[in-house]
């Protein structure tokens, strides 16, 4: 059996097989380029073993960079689920406030071209090697993962 923290951790390599890893993406927050995946708290079924909480829906989880990603889990531990979306709500604001329009184009560009690189190597892994784990293609996974995007981006 594995460890929870095993357990924790293959679930976050998951997360960027399913959705690239978090650095393609922009923090949810700031928009800035985000580096980790961060659990929302809004799992009625998270799993929580050895002090490692973490959920098994990838829609649990968001992009965001270090700074907004700590700033959300310290506001958790300070009022739990109940009154966290009260609590973020005028963080995410002065986090947004914090960065300039002129640095977010910047790294959404930088972004964008990462991505498209990343998406070439999958596309050309896949031609080459064939789909090895019944997985659909990495266009359709780009075009669900933009439909998910435009979903949240809604809900919030």
């Amino acid at each position: 059996m594995a460890s929870a923290d095993s357990q924790y951790h293959a679930w976050h390599r998951r997360l960027d097989v399913l959705r690239l890893p978090a650095k393609y993406h922009a923090c949810a927050w700031c928009f800035r380029t985000a580096n980790q995946w961060a659990y929302r708290w809004n799992d009625e079924n998270e799993r929580n073993e050895d002090g490692r909480v973490w959920s098994e829906d990838s829609r649990n989880y968001v992009a965001m960079c270090r700074s907004c990603h700590r700033t959300m889990d310290q506001a958790y531990r300070r009022v739990g689920r109940e009154g966290l979306a009260k609590e973020i709500a005028p963080l995410i604001k002065a986090a947004y406030a914090a960065v300039s329009p002129e640095r977010r184009a910047v790294e959404a560009r930088a972004r964008e071209a990462s991505a498209n690189a990343a998406h070439a190597f999958l596309d050309a892994r896949d031609a080459k090697l064939g789909n090895r784990f019944g997985r659909r293609s990495v266009s359709d996974e780009r075009a669900t993962h933009e439909l998910l995007v435009k979903a949240y981006a809604v809900d919030n």
